[in-house]
């Protein structure tokens, strides 16, 4: 966004300056005479106006974070140990540990997490807020000012549409929109989280204020910065930006008005001194004497000043030299005290200097005694380095003499082993092809056991899937029976009803004719109001009665008919579904090495469930079916996309970790089945199988195949 600090700073000014000047009052005043009605504003601004003081702060550090952390600080850790080596050798080895969790980086990932923080919660509130504005203001005034007519014309067209940069990564970032300057700090310290030393101490513990201030914080550059951020971060209070939308219907305020106006006297003036050199001249050196004054003004000691402008008489101008002189003469005093305390003090300078001297000194004597322990420790030294070499040539040879032994033992060794490694081969060898042999042998029983017993599995599924659709025939029937159930109940209900009604309307009517005969004289109008009311009230609660009852029994049907249709929709994906989860467990059980895998088909059959994601007039349902049963999971009312049922779908298995799961679509795009088989992998750990059912052309359906606990 630009600018236009220096701008307001500067409209601001104006109006200040301006407000009590006769110029400025009266070229208003007749702009606001000239006002016929006609000045307009139209259209709408969409804007976010961020407050750029928190982004440029972010800006300017985050360099000197990615340098701190390319220092790559470490600490060191040291412990000696002496270390035995070949030849009886000992040697003083540094043991180093290197540590990245040192206070200063915790510091730096800390700062990187509060000014991610701080970046995301005003980022989240903007990122789907439009920068899309256009706005037109038109204005028109004819004046006569004195003798002098002016003419001013305003046609202003405003039009910002915002698009997000590509390629955050420029040189120039004020090139960039401001919203695109937060994308890109949230780019870096994201980047500044991912570097190796972030990801290292990523789960130690953070900094917790206030911060101490170690030398590492105080005096590098690059951690100065940080810690400068962290106290801008810690003190920002405001909001940091505001989100703009207002739309403009033609109608100028008065405030617009005004702002309006001074820019059409500020553009009078500017044409004025343009085509009248003469003004522009003198009032350029009026604009100088001032400035000169001014600057007088502001160099004259305050004094002094207040001398010129109060010394009107002789008199007077005497008082104020007495004056002075009596405060040059209370100075003259206090410097001569200051005088007395400097000798004092260069005094005490003085006795320190000695005493640094005597120190200085004994310095120097206690280096020479240093230099000279260091002279006999290294004489020490070379003795001992001399006795040590003497015992480790005899130690040597010792070991010399032993190695030779060593190596005429380890050659004879060597020649037994080869004949032994010769021998276990050729053994090695005949078992191998023995097992071989066996091995082969297996496979053709076990190939010959896997087809017999999947035809075996193939007849009896087909015999339990002609016992399900007779299953399912009957399921049918006993439907159609409860809702002939329900419409003979809604019937006697309604006829009930009726009944009721009927008492009550006999009832009150003989009541209201008793008490006609009661008061005939005085309340018969009254009577017969209440009498229709009460006779209306009794058929519009028949009536009412009734509709229920008929909205109820249509209801019924229509559930009943659209579960009808999309139970048999669910036969035919079930009974496609379930042979393929039977083929995925078939491959399952033969890969283990079952010999009675289909036992164990069988018995898997009673366990398949299956999760169908079909579309209704009313939305997208969620039902578990099994063996003919359907239960409604949940209904997404008034939604169309299949893919609003992939979270409660995973949710909603139980104990298949591990097992195949298979999955059949039909009239849908493969990419919901896709990321439903993606979700289940990496929740549950299954293999999952996805396949399009092109038998099933009506209606999409997505159905979910597993064996269930």
């Amino acid at each position: 966004m630009v600018d236009f600090s220096k701008y307001y700073r500067s409209y601001k000014y104006m109006q200040d300056m301006l407000k009590s000047d006769f110029t400025h009052n009266y070229i208003e005043e007749a702009l606001k005479d000239g006002d016929e009605g006609k000045d307009s504003i139209f259209g709408k601004t969409n804007e976010k106006v961020i407050d750029m003081d928190w982004v440029i702060a972010i800006e300017e550090t985050l360099p000197y974070i990615q340098k701190a952390i390319d220092e790559q600080r470490r600490f060191i850790k040291q412990a000696e140990n002496v270390v035995r080596i070949k030849k009886a050798k000992k040697i003083l080895t540094v043991e180093r540990e290197e540590g990245f969790a040192i206070y200063e980086n915790r510091v730096l990932l800390t700062l990187i997490h509060k000014a991610l923080m701080f970046v995301d919660d005003k980022y989240s509130k903007m990122k789907d807020v439009p920068n899309d504005s256009y706005n037109n203001i038109t204005m028109n005034r004819h004046l006569e000012l004195n003798q002098q007519k002016l003419d001013f014309s305003v046609n202003y067209v405003n039009e910002n549409h915002e698009s997000l940069a590509e390629d955050l990564d420029v040189e120039d970032i004020e090139s960039l929109s401001d919203f695109d300057r937060i994308r890109r700090i949230r780019q870096g310290l994201n980047e500044c989280l991912a570097t190796p030393l972030m990801k290292e101490i990523a789960k130690e513990p953070q900094v917790k204020p206030p911060l101490t201030q170690t030398n590492l914080l105080k005096e590098n550059p690059n951690f100065k910065k940080a810690v400068e951020l962290w106290s801008f971060l810690d003190t920002y209070k405001k909001q940091g930006f505001e989100l703009v939308g207002e739309e403009f219907n033609g109608k100028m305020t008065d405030e617009n008005k005004e702002d309006v106006y001074l820019a059409m006297e500020f553009q009078h003036f500017m044409m004025s001194i343009t085509t009248n050199p003469a003004l522009r001249k003198m009032l350029q050196e009026k604009y100088e004497e001032e400035n000169a004054l001014a600057k007088e003004e502001a160099d004259r000691p305050e004094k002094v000043k207040e001398m010129v402008l109060e010394a009107q008489t002789e008199a007077v101008r005497k008082e104020e030299i007495e004056k002075l002189t009596a405060e040059i003469t209370e100075l003259k005093q206090k410097i001569a005290e200051q005088k007395q305390k400097i000798e004092e003090q260069a005094n005490i300078i003085k006795t320190q200097e000695g005493k640094i001297a005597a120190l200085e000194n004994e310095r120097e004597s206690h280096a020479k005694q240093v230099e000279q322990m260091n002279a006999d420790f290294a004489e020490k030294t070379r003795i001992a380095e001399e006795n040590f070499a003497n015992r480790l040539s005899a130690k040597q040879k010792e070991f010399d003499d032993a190695q030779t032994a060593h190596n005429e033992y380890v050659t004879k060794l060597n020649t037994d082993n080869a004949n032994k490694i010769a021998e276990l081969n050729t053994n090695h060898s005949n078992e191998v092809a023995q097992l071989k042999s066996d091995y082969e042998n297996r496979i053709d029983t076990i190939n010959k056991e896997n087809a017999t017993a999947t035809a075996n599995l193939k007849s009896d599924y087909e015999g339990q899937l002609t016992s399900m659709k007779a299953d399912y025939t009957s399921q049918i029937k006993n439907y159609e029976k409860q809702i002939a159930d329900i419409n003979a109940e809604n019937a006697k209900n309604v006829k009930e009803l009726n009944d009721n009604h009927a008492k009550e309307i006999k009832t009150i009517t003989k009541e209201s004719e008793k008490r006609m005969a009661d008061f005939e004289k005085e309340t018969t109008k009254k009577m017969n109001d209440t009498i229709a009311d009460v006779k209306k009230k009794a058929k519009d609660e028949v009536r009412q009665a009734e509709k229920t009852a008929k909205e109820k029994i249509a209801e019924a049907k229509g559930e009943n008919k659209l579960f009808k249709k999309k139970k048999e929709v669910f036969e035919a994906a079930y009974a496609a579904g379930s042979v393929g989860l039977m083929a995925m467990l078939a491959e399952k059980y033969a890969s283990e090495g079952r010999t009675d895998f289909a036992d164990h088909l069988v018995s898997a059959t009673a366990a398949i469930r299956a999760i169908m994601i079909a579309p209704t007039p009313k939305g997208i349902t969620l039902t578990m079916y099994t063996h003919g049963s359907a239960k409604l999971l949940k209904l997404y009312a008034g939604v169309t996309r299949y893919d609003v049922a992939i979270g409660d779908t995973v949710s909603s298995f139980g104990g298949v970790e591990g097992q195949p799961v298979f999955i059949s679509f039909a009239g849908v795009g493969s990419e919901v089945a896709d990321e439903i088989a993606g979700k289940i992998k990496e929740t549950a750990d299954c293999k999952v199988t996805v396949s399009q059912n092109r038998r099933i052309q009506s209606t999409g359906i997505i159905g979910i195949y597993f064996c269930g606990e």
